[in-house]
C-alpha cells in the first residue's frame, strides 16, 4: 500500500514539473477501500496539450519512476476534452471529476 506522504511526494512531484490545472485522486485510494494490491488513480488535468494522452501520461511517469512500488494509473487529459464529457452522465471521467478527491488545485 501507499502511505499519505508518498501521495503527497507524488503530487509534489507532478506539480513542479508540469503546467497543471488539478491533479484528482480516484479509485480505492479517494473511496477509502483500498487493499495491499490496489494501484493508485490519478487523472492530471492540463490546460492544452497538443500530445495523444498515453504520451502525457508516460512523460509523468518518468518523474515518478523510483518513488514506490505501487502501481500507478495516471490519466491525462486537457480542459477541453475534460468539457466534452461533462454532460455524458455515465463517463468514466465525468464519475471521476464528480466523486474523486482534489489533491491539487491550480488557483490562478
Amino acid at each position: 500500500m501507499i502511505s499519505q506522504p508518498q501521495i503527497r511526494e507524488i503530487v509534489n512531484r507532478i506539480k513542479n514539473n508540469y503546467s497543471l490545472e488539478k491533479i484528482i485522486l480516484f479509485g480505492s485510494y479517494a473511496y477509502g477501500q483500498p487493499k495491499e494490491d490496489s494501484d493508485l488513480d490519478l487523472l492530471v488535468v492540463v490546460k492544452k496539450s497538443d500530445l495523444p494522452r498515453h504520451k502525457r501520461a508516460r512523460e509523468i511517469r518518468k518523474h515518478l519512476w523510483g518513488l514506490t512500488d505501487t502501481p500507478k494509473d495516471i490519466l491525462v487529459y486537457t480542459e477541453d476534452e475534460i468539457e466534452d464529457w461533462k454532460e455524458v452522465r455515465q463517463a468514466f471521467i465525468t464519475k471521476i471529476m464528480n466523486q474523486g478527491r482534489v489533491l491539487y488545485e491550480n488557483k490562478e
